[in-house]
């Protein structure tokens, strides 16, 4: 039997006991919660790393189309991006895909004939590994232009507010304050 045919026979107890590592990286409290919880609306980080983990299995079954492979993985990363892991916490998920596979198909590694075929999942599972990493680097990215965006809001509205009492405390309201013009470009450029 090809590997192929073997993955597809167990792909249910792969998946499971992937979405079961990704899920066991959370405090054991949150752990037990996402794994027991099915409902999406209740748990939409459990019913994500499900989601993500079968279809990018799935995408890898099918050739990794890397649009939908990445759409996969970005159901499950970008949770992680966010929260107070490391990368390599964030993304150890990926290479543990290799060692559930040997452990579900032990007969993987003890019939030279699969080398092959075991060397190009390998390599199949390190190219997802790197697409994982594009889009963690991508979502960090993306949460670090929305704090920077939130600060010059706030800043702005500071300034806003400080011309307006100066304004108001002056009497004169046509008063051009040099600082403004800087603030409102800005913020222009932060709607583009």
């Amino acid at each position: 039997m090809q590997i192929g045919d073997l993955l597809r026979e167990r792909t249910d107890t792969i998946v499971e006991r992937w979405a079961r590592e990704v899920l066991s990286s959370y405090p054991s409290d949150a752990a037990v919660f996402f794994h027991k919880q099915q409902d999406p609306f209740s748990n939409p980080i459990g019913h994500s790393v499900r989601e993500g983990t079968r279809g990018a299995f799935q995408a890898i079954m099918d050739g990794m189309d890397p649009e939908a492979l990445r759409s996969h993985l970005d159901r499950i990363v970008r949770v992680r991006a966010v929260q107070d892991l490391s990368p390599s916490q964030a993304l150890s998920f990926v290479f543990s895909l290799r060692s559930i596979i040997r452990e579900v198909i032990p007969e993987l590694d003890t019939d030279p004939r699969n080398r092959r075929e075991v060397a190009e999942l390998d390599d199949m599972i390190d190219r997802v590994a790197l697409m994982a990493f594009d889009v963690y680097a991508e979502s960090r990215e993306e949460v670090s232009r929305l704090r920077v965006n939130e600060v010059k809001r706030q800043v702005a509205w500071v300034f806003e507010k400080m011309n307006q009492r100066d304004a108001a405390a002056s009497g004169s309201e046509g008063v051009a304050d040099p600082t403004a013009s800087v603030f409102d470009n800005v913020q222009r450029e932060d709607l583009r």
